[in-house]
């Protein structure tokens, strides 16, 4: 009979306490600290909206640079030249996108949330 009573007390005054604590915790912060809040929101929404990129520019890079490559002689290398720089730009591009769509919604998330 003491063993039973012994882990029903080890439950109740031990663990239980602790998980009622763990649980509470996250919502705490995320209550007073709003900038990390909407700094992840506006991370994942500039992430999944930006236009732009590697692949996208090296592809549009090498069609210009072939047309342009075909016309002077050697589409091969005008492709291959536009290619990279196409890549450069579309990294450029995506990250410049990415900047203003990530500013744009911290800020409208900080309005939403600054009296919480």
């Amino acid at each position: 009979m003491k063993t039973r009573f012994s882990i029903g007390l080890a439950l109740g005054v031990i663990i239980l306490p602790g998980l009622v604590l763990f649980t509470a915790n996250p919502a705490k912060a995320q209550r007073r600290n709003p900038h990390s809040y909407c700094h992840n929101r506006a991370r994942d929404y500039a992430r999944r909206n930006a236009r732009g990129g590697t692949f996208k520019g090296a592809g549009r890079g090498a069609a210009v640079g072939a047309i342009i490559g075909a016309i002077s002689g050697n589409a091969g290398r005008g492709a291959a030249i536009g290619a990279g720089l196409g890549a450069v730009g579309g990294t450029v591009r995506k990250q410049e996108s990415r900047d203003k769509l990530y500013q744009r919604e911290y800020r409208r998330c900080m309005r939403r949330n600054r009296n919480r």
